[in-house]
């Protein structure tokens, strides 16, 4: 999907402080009608394990283990993957029961000018750091079959999610988002995980993906390690972190030019900073980081037609009359900017 241009549509991150998937889906809807997100009403990972083979969850640590004595589950899960059996990985309505809401709202009621169904799945790599091995009480990262089972099942999860959105609604697009905040705590030489294991990680994770594929980061990281993946969309925290960004101008050139696209993550989520801003205060603070990269060479017009504004990071935390804030400021400020720079 090197073609789509966002053209600075506003679109969001996934966790959500309503409870209510109807409630959690309409105000979705309506703060983001060109690209809603799948809400997603709690921070389990429940919804991803289904078809995920040797789990135990430790309900007194409540943390998730994985048991490898467990053969037969193993080769069930292989014997799945290898036939391309999509469904044997469908997320369970109860688990996810945005996911559902959000597709039946939408096929039976889209909103004008629907273009976009924002997707979303926990990182391979900050999963994998907190998924444990039984036996060893490492990291399942560092267990070469753990590793591989959780990038194989995300995979699939990705390749479901696809399948029923482009099902239930024809002709509008995708983009996957894998949440990936652990990259900012790797730095070089990325200790026990190298910059090589992250980027072939993600580009398995997102090797099926038919529409765009998006990594979001919302601490600062080695971003030019991104550029390396075939990831097409870059989501980051602009609001602290445009400055950074603009120290690699050469690689965000690199990004544009093969058809990707930047996600800023301009309107900040923590209730002190959002209770400051206004639209006014985040319009400059969006256009002074633009202009960094702009001053360092990248091509204004293909930065503008290229990105998307969201907010930095999920709203999780916010009261839910501040997430509408948050929300209703990332709109209104994808509408200014649309009108000063992309107007005619």
């Amino acid at each position: 999907m090197s073609d789509f241009k966002p053209r600075l549509m506003a679109t969001t991150l996934h966790i959500v402080p309503w409870r209510d998937p109807a409630e959690a889906c309409r105000i979705m809807i309506e703060r983001f009608p060109e690209a809603p997100s799948v809400p997603r009403l709690s921070f389990s990972v429940k919804m991803y394990m289904d078809g995920m083979p040797c789990l135990v969850v430790d309900r007194e640590k409540k943390r998730l283990l994985f048991d490898l004595s467990r053969g037969d589950e193993l080769e069930r899960f292989y014997e799945r993957y290898l036939d391309g059996d999509v469904d044997y990985f469908a997320m369970d309505p109860q688990s996810a029961p945005g996911f559902y809401t959000l597709v039946d709202l939408l096929k039976r009621s889209p909103p004008p000018g629907l273009k976009l169904v924002h997707l979303e799945l926990p990182g391979p790599i900050t999963w994998g750091l907190s998924l444990i091995d039984q036996a060893t009480q490492k990291a399942g990262w560092y267990e070469p079959t753990i590793k591989d089972v959780l990038i194989k099942t995300l995979e699939m999860k990705a390749r479901w999610q696809e399948k029923t959105i482009h099902q239930a609604l024809p002709g509008v697009a995708t983009m996957v988002t894998l949440g990936e905040p652990s990259l900012g705590m790797i730095e070089t030489p990325f200790g026990a995980i190298t910059a090589e294991e992250v980027i072939a990680a993600i580009d398995e994770t997102l090797s099926g993906v038919q529409g765009l594929s998006c990594v979001h980061c919302c601490t600062n990281m080695d971003w030019p390690m991104l550029i390396d993946t075939q990831v097409m969309v870059i989501n980051f925290d602009a609001y602290q972190y445009a400055d950074k960004i603009a120290l690699y101008p050469e690689a965000m050139t690199r990004l544009l030019d093969r058809g990707g696209m930047l996600a800023w993550g301009i309107v900040p989520v923590n209730p002190e900073d959002l209770a400051d801003q206004d639209v006014d205060g985040l319009l400059a603070r969006l256009v002074e980081g633009m202009e960094l990269l702009v001053a360092k060479g990248v091509d204004r017009r293909k930065l503008l037609e290229r990105s998307f504004i969201t907010p930095c990071c999920t709203p999780s935390t916010l009261a839910p009359p501040e997430a509408q804030r948050a929300w209703r400021l990332t709109g209104e400020i994808s509408r200014a900017m649309r009108r000063r720079f992309l107007a005619g």
